[in-house]
C-alpha cells in the first residue's frame, strides 16, 4: 500500500490509497504546526522539520512510520558566525561506507550534516564561507536571506555533492564539502546586470535522474534547464511557446530521464496559472516540446505550486497548492483527481511505500 505525506502550514497529513485506489486521509501529525520538510530514509524512518515562528526550527524522527515521533537536536551556527538559524528547507541522506549521513539545508543558506542521526551537527564551512557569499541574495517568502533547498548526492562518488541555493545558484563539491565551486554555465539570470553571472542564479528545483546520475533537470527562476554532464553545463529547454517557463515544482520520470512535469505560473509578477487555468506541463523529449495536461484541473484557478509540493512514484503523480488543494493522477498526468480542497498551504508532498 502506498501513502502520501503532505506537509502544510498547519500540520503533516498522511493519506493512504484504499482498495479502490481512492486516497483517504489516514492521520494528522503536528497539527497546527508549519511543516518545513519531510523525508523517509532507507530504514523507513520519517524525518520532519518544523519551522516554529516562536521557537525556531525543530527536527523530529519516527522509527515506526508515524506512530510516535521523537525530537532530535537541531543544528546551530557557531557562536562566531554572524548567522542565526531561521528555517530548515530540506532533509536528505547519503550513504558513506557504513555511515548514514543526514543533511539539513537551511536558511540562511548553509548545509549541516550529522553522522549520528541528529545527536550532533557539523556545518560545511567551505560553503558557508564561500568567497562569493557577499553576492548571495534573499530567495523568497519575504526573506532577505538566501536559503539552501536542494541536496543531491552521487551514488558513484561519495565525495561529491550538488546543492541548490536561492539566490546564489548551483554549487558542487568533490572533496566531501571542503571546497565548493559554482556550476551555473548556461543559466540565465535576467534579474542581474550580467545575465550570465557565475553566481547569483535562482534554481527553484533541481532533480537528478535515477537512471543516469549525470542527468540533472532544473526549474529555474528564468526558465527550465537540463544538464547531461552532472551540472557542469546547462541547456535551456524552456517551452518555446512561453507557457512552461516560470515555476517552482518539477519531477522527472523514474524510468525515463527524457520525461518531466512542471506546473508553471504566468510570471514572476503574476504567480497564478496562465489564463487562470491550472495545468501541468509535460515533456517526453527532454524539453523539445511541452504539452498541457489539464483534465480534471480547475478553471478558473489562482493556485501556485511550491518547490517541494510535487512528487512522482511510477505512473502516479501528486501535487499540492498554496491554496490548500491536493491533486493526484494515476496515469502520468493524463487525468487528475482532487482529493482535498481545504488544506492550509502545501509546502511538501512525498510518496511513502510500505
Amino acid at each position: 500500500m502506498m501513502k502520501l505525506a503532505v506537509g502544510t502550514d498547519k500540520g503533516l497529513l498522511i493519506f493512504k490509497q484504499a482498495v479502490n485506489s481512492e486516497w483517504v486521509l489516514a492521520d494528522i501529525h503536528f497539527i497546527g504546526m508549519p511543516i518545513g520538510a519531510f523525508h523517509t530514509d532507507k530504514n523507513q524512518h520519517w524525518w520532519v522539520a518544523i519551522n516554529h515562528k516562536h521557537w525556531g526550527p525543530k527536527v523530529y524522527v519516527s522509527a515506526n512510520m508515524g506512530e510516535t515521533f521523537t525530537e532530535v537536536n537541531s543544528p546551530k551556527f557557531s557562536t562566531e558566525s554572524p548567522f542565526t538559524l531561521k528555517s530548515i528547507w530540506t532533509i536528505e541522506f547519503q550513504n558513506i561506507g557504513s555511515i548514514q549521513r543526514l543533511y539539513l539545508g537551511a536558511e540562511p543558506a548553509a548545509l549541516f550534516y550529522s553522522d549520528d542521526l541528529g545527536k550532533s551537527w557539523n556545518e560545511m564551512n567551505g560553503l558557508s564561507n564561500h568567497p562569493s557569499r557577499a553576492s548571495w541574495q534573499g530567495g523568497g517568502k519575504g526573506s532577505n536571506s538566501p536559503f539552501l533547498h536542494t541536496v543531491l548526492s552521487n551514488s558513484e562518488n561519495e565525495n561529491h555533492l550538488t546543492v541548490g541555493i536561492s539566490c546564489a545558484g548551483v554549487f558542487q563539491t568533490y572533496d566531501r564539502g571542503i571546497t565548493w565551486q559554482p556550476t551555473n554555465t548556461g543559466l540565465k539570470a535576467f534579474f542581474l546586470p550580467n545575465t550570465e553571472s557565475i553566481v547569483g542564479h535562482d534554481p527553484h528545483t533541481i532533480c537528478q535522474s535515477k537512471l543516469n546520475s549525470n542527468v540533472l533537470w532544473q526549474q529555474n527562476h528564468c526558465g527550465i534547464y537540463r544538464s547531461e554532464d552532472l551540472g557542469k553545463t546547462w541547456q535551456d529547454i524552456t517551452d518555446h511557446k512561453g507557457k512552461a517557463v516560470y515555476g517552482f515544482a518539477m519531477v522527472i520520470a523514474e524510468d525515463n530521464d527524457l520525461e518531466a512535469w512542471v506546473i508553471p505560473a504566468q510570471s514572476d509578477h503574476l504567480r497564478i496559472p496562465h489564463e487562470q487555468k491550472l495545468a501541468v506541463y509535460y515533456t517526453k523529449d527532454a524539453g523539445q516540446n511541452w504539452e498541457s495536461l489539464e483534465n480534471g484541473l480547475p478553471n478558473p484557478a489562482f493556485d501556485l505550486v511550491l518547490r517541494d509540493a510535487m512528487d512522482i512514484k511510477g505512473n502516479t503523480l501528486a501535487f499540492g497548492t498554496n491554496n490548500g488543494n491536493l491533486y493526484t493522477s494515476m496515469d502520468k498526468g493524463q487525468h487528475w483527481t482532487n482529493i482535498s480542497q481545504n488544506l492550509s498551504a502545501v509546502r511538501c508532498v512525498a510518496f511513502i511505500s510500505e
